[in-house]
């Protein structure tokens, strides 16, 4: 069983984590001849062939002349995810697959430890969130949990803050204290954290707006919060 990535970050991702099976490629560009190149050095087949056929392969999505056959995300245990070094980004009903794929490449690149997700009612790491993700997913630990709300609680055990962002948390993320290990819930757009979710945090908090506003994208939200994180380090 295998998956397809389209685009040349998201190919090179899968082929530095041991995931790339197969790339498929067109075009001249030099960072696909590089990527073709440091494939065959790594025994992966590599086939030239054309756009149309990666636009039939991808099905709608942009392929960028390259396309990568890969094996199945493999998610991190809550182990590993909980035991990194970083805060952890915890989504309680992210149903958007582009969402999930840019909270992945915030949560890369601003220094998160990983993410938790939960495995009913929500987006997974599909072969469109790895696109949307830039590669990222392939390089960060992402745990899939049965009960959001238990693997909280593990949190706790481990000795991380659980912090829920609510439009009515009573403290600012500007006030919050970031400088223990934490974990960060974000919930959908629509309906926030869930009820129960929310009774596992040891405290809510908003994110201050200079102009009123209903809500930010939450893939946004998660940026920002993750960049307020990195500062107070």
């Amino acid at each position: 069983m295998s998956d397809w990535v389209f685009g040349a970050n998201a190919v090179r991702s899968a082929l530095e984590a041991g995931r790339l099976k197969r790339l498929l490629h067109a075009g001249d560009q030099a960072r696909i001849q590089r990527l073709v190149a440091d494939s065959q050095a790594a025994s992966i087949p590599c086939e030239s062939t054309s756009h149309r056929q990666l636009d039939r392969l991808a099905k709608g999505r942009r392929s960028q002349g390259v396309a990568g056959e890969v094996t199945p995300y493999a998610y991190a245990s809550l182990e590993e995810v909980l035991a990194g070094a970083g805060p952890v980004i915890a989504l309680d009903g992210i149903e958007d697959v582009g969402n999930l794929g840019a909270i992945l490449r915030s949560a890369y690149a601003l220094g998160a430890a990983g993410v938790i997700i939960p495995k009913d009612g929500a987006a997974s790491v599909t072969p469109q969130a790895e696109r949307a993700s830039a590669g990222a997913a392939s390089q960060l630990p992402v745990a899939r949990v049965v009960n959001l709300s238990r693997a909280l609680e593990q949190a706790k055990a481990s000795g991380r803050w659980v912090y829920g962002a609510a439009m009515d948390g009573e403290t600012s993320l500007d006030d919050l204290d970031l400088s223990e290990a934490c974990v960060l819930v974000l919930g959908s757009e629509g309906r926030g954290m869930r009820k129960k979710v929310c009774s596992r945090c040891d405290l809510l908090f908003h994110i201050p707006m200079e102009r009123s506003f209903e809500s930010l994208n939450v893939s946004v939200s998660a940026a920002l919060v993750l960049d307020a994180w990195r500062r107070s380090q």
